[in-house]
């Protein structure tokens, strides 16, 4: 590859950027399902697979994590493949699913931060890894927002267009969630227990804390490296 092309050399051999990718990627594709909303939760579910397969390449740490992460994402996509394709589960199977789904992200999620917060200089791949994990607490609290809604359907009011058959792949717990994360808060769902009210606030100022906290430390680092390499000896 041409060395007029560092940037896209660098994006293309990154450990995120085929997770960041995806990541970005399924919010191009799903409005390409119009106003079906079965067909959006269809999408977002086949696509939460590819999801799963991107996040190997970001997990990459050690041999022995990268082995038993491989056999959770088997676990994960097993269990997505079956309640995308069976629309009967009891809501017990939907909840451990999204329980499932809880556990392995924030797994994927310390996985990302550990790389992204070591001490050592700036690169873009861990700028892509920064926004790989801000997406990611996205994701994360989707499914404890979908798992609080299986458990009590009356914890969030959801239009009822926006309900469709899927009970784990849903397109607005998704959408909720990232406008709490970005504290957009269009009221067009809301949640409507202390329990779902709580984890709204806490996703908001955490969304919030978390950008502050990791743009300073970034510029930290960048600023101790500059200063280390300026003090080197020639």
């Amino acid at each position: 590859m041409m060395h007029t092309r560092p940037v896209l050399e660098a994006f293309l051999k990154g450990r995120f950027s085929l997770f960041l990718s995806t990541m970005v990627a399924m919010f191009f594709i799903m409005p390409l399902a119009g106003d079906n909303r079965v067909l959006v939760d269809q999408v977002l579910g086949w696509l939460g697979i590819v999801v799963l397969l991107s996040c190997l390449r970001a997990v990459s740490n050690t041999r022995k994590f990268f082995v038993g992460m491989t056999l959770l994402t088997l676990v994960n996509m097993v269990l997505s493949g079956v309640e995308l394709v069976n629309t009967g589960e009891t809501n017990g199977f939907l909840l451990a699913v999204v329980g499932f789904k809880v556990i392995y992200f924030v797994l994927v999620f310390f996985s990302i931060m550990r790389f992204v917060l070591m001490n050592d200089a700036v690169t873009g791949d861990k700028i892509y890894g920064a926004v790989s994990a801000y997406f990611l607490m996205g994701v994360i609290w989707s499914f404890v927002y979908t798992g609080f809604f299986i458990h009590n359907p009356v914890s969030f009011n959801v239009p009822e267009a926006w309900l469709s058959y899927s009970s784990v792949n849903s397109f607005w717990a998704v959408y909720f969630s990232f406008t709490t994360l970005t504290t957009l808060g269009y009221g067009d769902i809301t949640p409507q227990t202390p329990l779902a009210q709580s984890y709204a606030m806490m996703e908001a100022v955490i969304g919030q804390v978390f950008l502050a906290v990791i743009v300073a430390r970034l510029i930290a680092l960048h600023i101790s490296h500059e200063r280390t390499h300026v003090n080197e000896p020639e």
